[in-house]
């Protein structure tokens, strides 16, 4: 029964994780925006939505991978 739990709680952290990380706005042109082809939030601070996109993405990050542990720990 707990394993199944995790399991539905597992998939739904996995697809905000997912809809986390592309609703996140491009940091440019990769590498090259590093030497000086990239706008000027490389070094400065993002909009709002951004940092509580970075946060979010972070907790369920750390999320899923503890309850992923914890399946992998309950099925062995």
């Amino acid at each position: 029964m707990l394993v199944t739990v995790l399991m539905v709680v597992d998939f739904i952290v996995c697809v905000a994780l997912i809809a986390a990380v592309l609703m996140q706005t491009g940091r440019g042109a990769g590498l090259s925006s590093s030497f000086g082809g990239g706008d000027g939030t490389f070094f400065g601070k993002g909009n709002d939505l951004d940092t509580i996109l970075s946060k979010a993405t972070i907790a369920l990050g750390t999320a899923f991978g503890v309850i992923t542990l914890a399946l992998a720990k309950l099925n062995a």
